[in-house]
């Protein structure tokens, strides 16, 4: 901060003369803050009285002051509606002619004192307060200047001009020393972004320009020199024009539709009618003249059929087997497929309490994620997470990246104790090329298929000063969709990462394919399971906690913002630690561990309560130094390098360890009120929509900050309001996406294979 408030007084400098620059370039300032009162060159206006009327006063003075001299000067020198002089078409000569012609015109209107052109002017961001909290984002008024309409008055006859554009001009106040977060529209603190309007027909390119040659003249006129310049520009179009890629995905989702709608219909009037129907008749005693006790074995087997008229002439009435096209069909059915997405059923021997962690393991994801996706938009960032982050209550959520582990946890224990199950009822024997194809079949076209919606789509759907009308994704994907595709995007590639929280993915679909390296020899011999489960751990925990010694890491993340340092590279912490597999394995070899026990034991098992009274007690502590351990950190309490990597190493497998005791405890019945709760029968639908509740909430998250027209304050209650919403949303369109692709292709994959049951 300190080398920031060295150069605060060039900043004030720079900021006061793009205020004043007349073309557009910005806006004027109230000259309210004690900061700027001392630069400006004109008498202070009166504020005990009539204050709006100086004060408008005082801005048409500036605005022409500043209008003239770049009129006066050879830089804008306007003749016969084009700019002659070769100095304003830049160092590279690249401004259009059009441009150039409209930006003199602004400059001859705010002359005149003309409405529209003080419009413009109005509508630019101005410097605010919180300067010294690095507070640089000045948007301005995205709607004002949309809504300016240029005209001339030629022989007393009105014609338009041009309309306004809103552009967004970028300054650093010096090279950052770090990247940003992949797939995370996070502004650099050390750039100042202040909002201007111009005339339609420029450009990015053709503002940055003009600003830079308005200001060398404007300073050189005010005497004053300064080392900023405009870095870069851009314009925000009205209308944006749809490419091919857009086109073509909004058909390929029309044809999802159109396939749910046929879907639908198919099924409620071949498949349910006639069952609802055979219902209704056996709720009458109409059915083969039966009361309605006696006749509830109704066919419902899609194989067997009956005639239409039974004896004595009474109704009998079948369900038809669908034909291969009929059961493609009945995959995307609405009906179906949301009745077995929102029941609360559950097979003998489920593991209940996983629904509940599921889902509160999702919505804690979904809050740290509030906050992380909320800097874009925030003006108090810097102020407001240093002071919140050195709380005791907030350290869960400082430290609630350990809720991705737990997503790890359970992966790695339903797979051993489903497929160690799968096992023993086969001899032993494993269908590989379904064990494989299944899982990518299961997570991959519902991944895919957000993405191909997602990436050409995204900046069609709303705009604003903040909207990123390029899409937020590098280059949209088109270097390293395929990373995302074979499941690598952790490893290649990873700083043109596409979704970037599509790492958790890529880590759990590695960890799938290196799971039966543990599963089978603990299946064939205990002996050759735990040699196999420890070396995986102790290799797991000298690489995690090497790469953290070597690269000098902090205990997290966030630590830095307390005081406890981010090493010499914070981004190494997210690169070579927190998206590796290598880093990470630890929870998800925990979980297998655990899925094992349960597989010996048949979730039978009598524990002393003493023993019970000491798993709760251990895990309980354990867990809560996980969360709270980086309290003193995050208060001014750097813990040394080795230490930071003990914690590094270790710290996920133990949060994995400790969700495993609950899930061991609530499975054999040792849970309590704890195995009620994680047990609600409400959790169940909830939990089947983690997968694409997790692959859409950071769009959720995208599409609110982005259109905003204006900066918003962090404060407590306006997160949680915030994280509310973003927790239905998601759901609600993870829903939708459930429906859409992930039902269809479990349903395609039991037509085409015949698969009946999954593991």
């Amino acid at each position: 901060m300190c080398s920031y408030r060295m150069k605060l007084t060039d900043m004030i400098v720079w900021l006061y003369v793009m205020s004043l620059c007349g073309c557009g370039v910005g806006g004027v300032s109230d000259y309210v803050s004690m900061l700027t009162r001392g630069l400006h060159p004109l008498p202070q206006p009166n504020l005990s009285s009539g204050v709006k009327e100086s004060m408008e006063t005082l801005r048409r003075a500036d605005i022409i002051q500043v209008a003239r001299i770049i009129q006066d000067s050879n830089v804008l020198h306007h003749k016969g509606g084009l700019l002659t002089d070769p100095r304003a078409v830049g160092a590279n000569g690249n401004i259009s002619t059009k441009c150039m012609d409209q930006t003199a015109k602004v400059l001859e209107a705010l002359v005149a004192g003309k409405q529209w052109a003080l419009q413009m002017i109005d509508a630019a961001g101005k410097p605010g307060s919180r300067l010294l909290q690095l507070n640089l984002n000045f948007l301005g008024s995205y709607e004002e200047c949309l809504g300016v309409k240029a005209t001339e008055t030629i022989n007393n006859v009105t014609e338009p001009l041009f309309n306004g554009k809103y552009c967004k001009a970028t300054i650093p106040l010096q090279p950052s020393s770090s990247g940003a977060t992949p797939g995370v529209n996070i502004p650099s603190f050390t750039d100042i972004n202040i909002g201007l309007c111009f005339p339609e027909s420029c450009g990015g390119e053709d503002v940055t320009l003009i600003l830079n040659d308005m200001l060398d003249l404007v300073l050189e006129q005010l005497n004053i020199t300064t080392q900023f310049r405009v870095k870069r520009s851009v314009c925000q179009e009205e209308d944006l024009e749809w490419d091919t890629k857009a086109i073509a995905v909004f058909v390929v989702a029309m044809v999802f539709v159109a396939l749910m709608v046929f879907g639908t219909i198919y099924d409620i009037v071949i498949i349910q009618l006639p069952r609802w129907y055979m219902l209704a008749a056996e709720a009458n005693g109409l059915l083969n003249g039966t009361d309605s006790h006696s006749s509830l074995n109704i066919k419902h087997k899609q194989e067997e059929t009956t005639p239409l008229i039974g004896e004595k002439g009474k109704p009998e009435f079948s369900q038809p087997q669908p034909s291969l096209g009929g059961k493609i069909l009945l995959s995307f059915s609405v009906y179906t497929n949301a009745s077995k997405m929102l029941s609360t059923k559950q097979s003998a021997g489920s593991l209940t309490s996983i629904n509940g962690i599921r889902f509160l393991s999702m919505t804690w994801v979904i809050l740290g994620h509030t906050f992380l996706f909320g800097i874009s938009s925030a003006d108090n960032f810097i102020s407001y997470f240093p002071a919140v982050a050195k709380r005791f209550t907030f350290q869960a959520i400082v430290n609630s990246t350990v809720s991705v582990d737990s997503f790890f946890t359970l992966s790695g224990l339903l797979v051993t104790f489903l497929v160690l199950k799968e096992m023993r009822r086969s001899g032993g024997r494993v269908n590989w090329f379904m064990f494989y194809f299944h899982r990518f079949w299961r997570l991959t076209p519902p991944y895919m298929f957000v993405m191909m919606v997602y990436v050409p789509l995204f900046p069609y759907i709303s705009n604003g000063p903040l909207w990123p009308q390029q899409g937020i994704e590098i280059n949209q994907c088109r270097n390293s969709w395929w990373t995302n595709l074979l499941y690598v995007n952790n490893l290649v590639n990873t700083k043109e990462m596409c979704l970037a929280w599509s790492w958790y993915l890529a880590n759990d679909m590695q960890f799938y394919i290196l799971s039966p390296l543990i599963f089978v020899p603990l299946f064939f011999s205990g002996i050759l399971g735990t040699i196999a489960v420890l070396a995986f751990l102790l290799a797991v925990f000298i690489t995690a906690g090497v790469i953290s010694r070597v690269n000098n890491m902090s205990a997290s993340m966030t630590a830095g913002f307390g005081g406890g340092g981010g090493g010499e590279d914070p981004m190494a912490y997210f690169y070579d630690y927190y998206i590796t597999p290598y880093c990470r394995m630890g929870s998800y070899i925990v979980g297998m561990v655990t899925g094992y026990l349960l597989y010996k034991t048949d979730c039978k098992i009598k524990l002393n309560k003493w023993l019970v009274l000491l798993g709760w007690c251990v895990a309980t502590a354990s867990a809560l130094a996980v969360l709270y351990g980086m309290y003193d950190v995050n208060n001014g309490h750097p813990i040394s390098v080795d230490v930071a990597a003990f914690y590094n190493a270790v710290h996920r497998s133990v949060w994995g360890a400790c969700l495993c005791w609950v899930i061991f405890a609530c499975a054999t019945g040792y849970g309590g009120f704890v195995n009620t709760l994680l047990s609600w029968s409400a959790f169940v639908p909830l939990g089947r929509l983690t997968y694409c509740a997790y692959l859409v909430h950071p769009i959720v998250m995208y599409i609110f900050f982005s259109s905003q027209h204006t900066l918003l304050h962090l404060s407590d209650i306006n997160v949680v309001v915030w994280f509310l919403g973003f927790l239905i949303c998601s759901n609600i369109a993870a829903f939708v996406v459930s429906l859409a692709f992930e039902s269809p292709m479990m349903g395609l994959e039991k037509a085409l294979l015949k698969r009946e049951k999954s593991s």
